[in-house]
């Protein structure tokens, strides 16, 4: 095996850390450390060792210097096994900013370019759909209903991706009116519009979503919610729903959300919780909302809970 003969005859026992690559064991490793050589320059057999170089020496050490090159190596191909998105979340939620992950990648094309796209560190186009696809699933999966113990007519759960400045909407999506989404002015939880309402986000940032639609006006809930407020909208074709995100979108739910307006046309309250996280460190949603429907004459504006 290649890692046999890379490690046959150098200094140190296999009882404790080996450091082989290190200068002043090896004088080859600046190749790789100072960019002096790049992944395609560099033979099939010298890859772990290029690989080895670069998370011990390149810019500090990225993994913990005290382990074994084994390990090292064993830690790489765990992480080639990983989607990106994964790599990318771990990476951020262990706060630790002695590299990029541009400097990962560049190591780990060592050791899967398949994965991580050869010398131009990109993948292929069937690579990132692929990752697309494992992204949203699991922020799909991340999010979960924060009302479980009651059970409406027609109810969902799903991220929601939302675009620059965060925020997205609830509305008929059969009516012209609402063709181009609807407005928010950005002053509190709702803007309510004739047709539909739209919704902030507290982060700016991807969320997850509930949505529960009832005979008649649920219980208000408070508790654990950081704010509450409520609107009429009226569906003049029978819909109330949340936008799915389109293939080859950057917006919308991870997947399709039920029709809200139970009652057919007519008139609906919308009730909005809203919650974050905001000091949470990951690309998966760290905000909930849950957005209750039932039917209701009223147009009236109602703020339960605000932040301010």
């Amino acid at each position: 095996m290649v890692v046999v003969v890379l490690l046959t005859g150098l200094p140190g026992g296999e009882e404790g850390p080996r450091l082989p690559y290190r200068a002043p064991y090896d004088v080859s490793c600046p190749a790789w450390t100072k960019l002096e050589r790049g992944f395609g320059d560099t033979r099939v057999e010298d890859r772990e060792r290029a690989f080895l170089c670069l998370v011990r020496d390149a810019g500090g050490p990225m993994f913990p210097d005290d382990r074994s090159d084994r390990a090292h190596l064993d830690h790489g191909r765990a992480l080639c096994a990983q989607p990106r998105w994964k790599r990318t979340d771990e990476w951020l939620r262990s706060e630790d900013r002695t590299i990029n992950m541009y400097g990962l990648d560049s190591a780990l094309v060592f050791l899967c370019p398949d994965v991580i796209g050869g010398p131009d560190l990109m993948p292929s186009d069937e690579q990132m759909v692929q990752d697309e696809a494992d992204y949203v699933a699991a922020a799909n999966a991340a999010c979960r209903d924060p009302w479980p113990s009651a059970r409406a007519r027609e109810q969902g759960t799903a991220a929601y991706f939302t675009s620059e400045g965060g925020g997205y909407h609830l509305a008929d999506d059969a009516d012209p009116a609402n063709e181009d989404g609807v407005e928010r002015d950005h002053d509190g939880l709702l803007t309510g519009e004739e047709t539909g309402v739209g919704i902030e986000t507290i982060t700016q940032m991807n969320i997850c979503v509930t949505v529960k639609a009832f005979d008649k006006a649920p219980a208000l809930r408070l508790k654990g919610w950081q704010e509450v407020a409520e609107v009429g909208v009226t569906s003049r074709s029978g819909r109330l729903t949340v936008p799915a995100m389109q293939s080859a979108g950057e917006e919308g739910a991870g997947k399709a959300l039920p029709n809200l307006a139970i009652k057919g046309p007519g008139h609906y309250r919308v009730r909005v919780h809203a919650r974050a996280d905001e000091d949470a460190v990951t690309i998966l949603p760290a905000e909930r909302h849950l957005i209750l429907v039932y039917p209701g004459r009223s147009t009236k504006e109602i703020v339960h809970r605000s932040r301010d």
